[in-house]
């Protein structure tokens, strides 16, 4: 028998078994790919899970805190409205507050006092099922009795002093859960959040058309029934394989579908590559021993060099074999050897790429964090400071004290109004290219009137003002949130009964403030790493930490004004100081004030005037209304574009503030029906700011264009820019 035979036989016993075990590999490996899919999507449906129920704990929480008030336990339910208001600002939920007939007494969605519409019946029967079982209840997917949207809701029954029972409502809207659901996904699966009765209460794609649907009947039994997997038929005909996971804590039920078609590829993709692999290797093994079988000996020698060789990445000199087919093995490792280093230096450049991306993602996702946490800072600082002033209000100081908190409540509410134009503009943000103000001012009245603001947050402490009059160049909105960040910080690390002294000079052809305290001080390891963002030391009290953003804001508002700021230290318990440094004002160039006053022309041109407002929003109306009739105008309100086309017909108003988002037509639409009157000044009052949306007013007929929030000033000026006052009111 020839080698050849032998060899052929060898082969065949060798490969008969390899090939019969590799088909039972496959068929595994197929299986795993598919449970490998399988438990993505049951972490998906866990992950889903657990986002709502996160949200719902925290609205549990939150229930639970508000139960405790003692203004609900004495039935003083505006005390307690006001409360519910406060513990929800910054969060989507809001608070209703139902009697044992479940009809709402308010609803922090309204105004307190505003009627609500009587319950349903089942909303009754919730109620009465709820105060039954005494304990809270989170409900299924429901309309809002005052919003009129779809909710969810957790139910809190309470007892008050007098022995009356209530129920205590949180509730969050659906948009708000949907929002939640995870979005990195692939494009063809769809994420599903159904409550206790199946029906949709959150879904990745086409929400507002499916929410509160019920699926249909095999997937809505899979639910009911518990089941952890299912295959449904899709509205479209497609086979859907779906997971399924049940929140222990509400009852409801996410569900993560993917096409079967698209799971069954996926698990075959790596399979159709261990096949392919398998017969290559089978294919070049017979080849390999037909030519061993011709040359024995050379080869062996010949073959186990370039064996090794390609183990270390490298071949021996092409060698003249004198046959054919050993001559044709050799080209082929030649190629392979050249495909193999191809490959590893692909996998080592699509490596690096992998791992620069990730890092790069990782960056933007810190960006993200670090964006979001400056926004809640730099709201903070002014609503701090409108809250102080609303405090002294209510305690009834009058006379300058109260002055001084109006004033502080405008000048505030300018501030606000400036940050959120700033914060529209979200890449400018990230790139660190917030738009800076600054104007000559006396730093020494900036930084006194930014003290008063924290007399909440140093009430406990001696703070000592030695402020020097400097000029300086400076944001004044910006200047007082440096201010109040470092004074807070300073609060912050020193125990009650301990001195902050707060310092201006000008120093060094600079003007300096000086911020020192004599509390626990900066650690030396610490001090360098003082001014890193989510840097911070151990604070004196829990509920004063912060996310240690505050001295990296403060660093990155000054350096952008042309500044510089400085922390020293002598170690622990020794006190901390920091300098902020800013560039002087010109000496030619005068004090700012905070806003300038209308010419007295404008501020004259109201009087007598008939006025149109149109406006949808109620409250809103309602203050332009008051505004207006302040300075001596009739003042006539419509809630929508029609109802003030027909009022304008009938009363000819000579000026008219027309928003543009009306219910029923545009504000542009408006603008030329009462152009075609004749007679009538027209000046838009709306949220869009953007050059393209006043081009649009001006082409529509207005004669200006004003941005929300408007000051009275403004509307004054606007009276007198458009020559309305030329048209009295002859009533």
């Amino acid at each position: 028998m020839r080698v050849r035979t032998h060899l052929t036989l060898l082969a065949a016993a060798v490969f008969l078994p390899l090939i019969l075990g590799s088909a039972i590999a496959i068929s595994l490996v197929l299986d795993a790919e598919r449970h490998a899919v399988q438990r993505s999507m049951q972490e998906l449906a866990r992950a889903t899970v657990l986002a709502m129920d996160q949200e719902l704990t925290a609205a549990i929480a939150s229930g639970q805190a508000l139960a405790t008030s003692v203004a609900l336990n004495r039935s003083d339910f505006p005390t307690f409205y006001a409360q519910a208001r406060a513990a929800n600002a910054g969060s989507p939920r809001h608070t209703a507050l139902l009697r044992p007939d479940a009809q709402q007494l308010f609803n922090t969605v309204l105004p307190y006092g505003e009627a609500i519409r009587e319950p349903t019946a089942a909303s009754r029967r919730r109620v009465r099922a709820v105060l039954e079982r005494d304990r809270p209840v989170i409900s299924d997917l429901v309309i809002g009795s005052a919003s009129r949207r779809y909710v969810v809701s957790v139910e809190l029954p309470v007892r008050l002093a007098d022995g009356s029972r209530m129920l205590l409502d949180q509730w969050v809207e659906a948009r708000h859960l949907n929002a939640l659901l995870p979005k990195e996904v692939q494009p063809s699966w769809m994420v599903t959040v159904f409550d206790r009765d199946a029906s949709i209460i959150a879904r990745n794609r086409e929400w507002s058309t499916h929410v509160a649907t019920q699926p249909q009947a095999d997937l809505r039994q899979a639910i009911l029934s518990g089941r952890d997997t299912v295959t449904t038929e899709g509205r479209d005909g497609e086979q859907l394989v779906r997971v399924l996971a049940r929140s222990a804590l509400s009852g409801w039920t996410a569900s993560v579908a993917v096409p079967a078609a698209e799971l069954e590829a996926t698990a075959g993709h790596a399979v159709s590559l261990i096949a392919a692999t398998l017969l290559c290797a089978v294919g070049l093994a017979c080849v390999g021993a037909f030519l061993f079988s011709r040359r024995l000996l050379v080869a062996t020698e010949y073959l186990g060099a370039a064996t090794e060789g390609m183990a270390e990445g490298w071949l021996p000199p092409p060698a003249d074999l004198r046959i054919t087919e050993l001559n044709k093995l050799q080209a082929v490792m030649q190629a392979v050897s050249t495909r193999l280093i191809r490959t590893e230096t692909s996998r080592r450049r699509h490596l690096a790429e992998v791992q620069a991306a990730r890092s790069s993602a990782e960056a933007q996702n810190r960006a993200k964090d670090e964006f979001l946490a400056m926004l809640g800072h730099e709201l903070r600082n002014p609503l701090g400071a409108i809250s102080s002033a609303i405090a002294l209000i209510q305690m009834g100081v009058k006379g300058e004290q109260a002055e001084r908190a109006h004033q502080i409540i405008g000048r505030q509410s300018r501030h606000l109004a400036h940050l959120v134009d700033d914060l529209l503009d979200a890449n400018r943000v990230l790139s660190g290219r917030v738009t800076l103000a600054p104007v000559p001012l006396d730093l020494a009245v900036a930084v006194r009137d930014a003290a008063m603001t924290l007399q909440g947050a140093t009430a406990e402490h001696r703070v000592e003002l030695a402020l020097a009059p400097v000029r300086v160049q400076a944001d004044p909105t910006r200047l007082a949130q440096i201010v109040g960040n470092l004074v807070e910080n300073a609060a912050k690390y020193t125990p009650a009964g301990g001195q902050i002294r707060i310092t201006t000079r000008s120093a060094g052809g600079m003007g300096e403030l000086e911020v020192l305290d004599d509390g626990k001080g900066i650690d030396a390891d610490l001090l360098p790493r003082i001014w890193d963002v989510f840097v911070q030391g151990k604070v004196l009290s829990r509920a004063q930490g912060g996310l240690g953003i505050g001295l990296a804001v403060v660093k990155s508002l000054v350096e952008q004004q042309g500044g510089s700021v400085e922390a020293n230290s002598a170690g622990a318990q020794c006190g901390s100081r920091f300098t902020v440094r800013l560039p002087l004002a010109p000496a030619a160039t005068a004090i700012q004030p905070d806003s300038a006053a209308p010419g007295s022309d404008a501020g004259t041109a109201l009087r007598g005037l008939r006025v149109l407002v149109v406006e949808d929003n109620g409250d809103l109306r309602d203050m332009m209304c008051a505004l207006l009739q302040s300075r001596g105008s009739t003042v006539l309100g419509a809630a929508d574009g029609r109802s003030a086309i027909a009022l304008a017909a009938q009363q000819r108003p000579a000026l008219a503030f027309v928003d543009i988002d009306l219910p029923d037509m545009s504000g542009y639409d408006v603008a030329r029906a009462l152009q075609a009157q004749g007679g009538i000044r027209l000046v838009a009052v709306t949220g869009y700011g953007q050059a393209g949306d006043v081009q649009r007013a001006l082409e529509a007929g207005f004669a200006r264009h004003l941005k929300k929030p408007v000051r009275l000033e403004e509307l004054e000026q606007a009276a007198f820019e458009t020559g309305a006052a030329g048209h009295l009111d002859t009533l």
